[in-house]
């Protein structure tokens, strides 16, 4: 997800890095260190594809990278192909969608673009196959603030309603993508805690049980603590690439480097906090296509070697995690990956018309 040539702001995460741990290095098998366990895997899902926003399908993109050119074509928010999706995904073993979920005004959300494919899944003959939840994307442009709240407040509570809605410990998971965005508009992080007890009120009312909230952060202690203080009940990310970089001066950085890197962010993070932790893995970013003027993508460091093969390790590196560190999950043993169709930013799972079968390493992971 990344509205940069239409907004001129992109959350850029600064992330620690600590002791490495390893990740699988064989397509064939798990890691000696420590076998796979069973991992309930979902997928963000950014709707950027309706031909509403021009700067998503660029030239670029079309031209210079038309191997990320989905089966179905640049434009696939459609009701026949997110039903395909949706087989897609879950004939891989893709347990759910985590739709990044735009606010654009009160009497403009309903209508809103980039909210389209999440209807068109609630519509689909085959939405039973897979369970959803909203990832609340409230950066520039797109932010929530107290005039909001009553507004979005009562569309998640009817979404938290629908049949399939994934549940965290028997309660519909939300989550935001800026926590300090929250804090900016509302004035504290005890103004935050304040609105959150609100909705979770507002869904125990509904007969939801409640709500459980999870919080993207970038890893540090700053952010973690600024998570707890406004009190969410989950930690987790939404692309974390920054950490995969590390120090390097160069441009092109293997995508190994973000598999190892990952796991060190896990592991600071759940050493760091109390809160239960949704690890993501972030299966690549090469944004190139997306460049302009105010994000210098076209001279910013990308990862090379995205692959079939780099899709099983990440998966399976996660899984290997969650063996270790199931303690420090929901008790669903819930992780993420970035993303099903980032194709902009390269990170994506959805089947290409002449690249490879990224879906064919996620399901060889997931049934080792």
């Amino acid at each position: 997800m990344n509205l940069n040539s239409f907004l001129p702001f992109k959350q850029n995460i600064a992330l620690l890095l600590f002791a490495i741990l390893p990740v699988a290095s064989d397509f064939q098998g798990s890691s000696p260190e420590q076998p796979a366990r069973e991992i309930k895997l979902g997928a963000y899902y950014f709707d950027g594809w309706t031909g509403k926003y021009a700067q998503h399908i660029s030239p670029k993109l079309m031209n210079s990278f038309s191997n990320r050119k989905p089966k179905w074509g640049w434009i696939t928010s459609s009701q026949k192909v997110v039903d395909q999706q949706i087989l897609a995904a879950s004939g891989a073993g893709l347990s759910f969608f985590s739709f990044c979920w735009y606010y654009s005004g009160k009497d403009k959300y309903k209508s809103e673009p980039l909210n389209n494919a999440l209807k068109f899944f609630q519509q689909s003959a085959y939405t039973g196959k897979m369970e959803y939840c909203l990832m609340v994307a409230n950066h520039k442009g797109f932010e929530i603030g107290k005039e909001d709240w009553s507004a979005v407040q009562a569309e998640w509570v009817r979404q938290f309603k629908t049949a399939n809605y994934l549940k965290v410990d028997g309660k519909p998971l939300l989550i935001f993508f800026s926590v300090a965005s929250l804090v900016k508009n509302f004035g504290s992080a005890d103004s935050v805690k304040s609105v959150f007890q609100s909705l979770r009120t507002a869904a125990i009312a509904n007969g939801s049980g409640g709500v459980t909230i999870a919080a993207c952060i970038a890893g540090d202690q700053r952010s973690i603590s600024e998570a707890e203080d406004c009190g969410f009940d989950i930690l987790t990310g939404y692309n974390e690439h920054s950490a995969g970089f590390g120090q390097r001066k160069t441009t092109q950085i293997p995508i190994d480097s973000m598999q190892t890197a990952e796991n060190r962010l896990w592991n600071r993070v759940v050493k760091v906090s109390h809160l239960k932790y949704i690890p993501v893995s972030t299966l690549n970013w090469d944004p190139r296509p997306w460049a302009a003027p105010n994000n210098a993508y076209d001279t910013a460091p990308y990862f090379v070697g995205y692959s079939e093969k780099s899709v099983y390790k990440s998966v399976l590196g996660m899984m290997n995690w969650a063996g270790r560190n199931g303690d420090r999950m929901t008790k669903e043993r819930i992780g993420l990956l970035y993303a099903w169709n980032e194709n902009g930013e390269g990170a994506y799972l959805t089947p290409s018309e002449n690249g490879p079968n990224f879906l064919r390493g996620l399901q060889k992971a997931l049934n080792n």
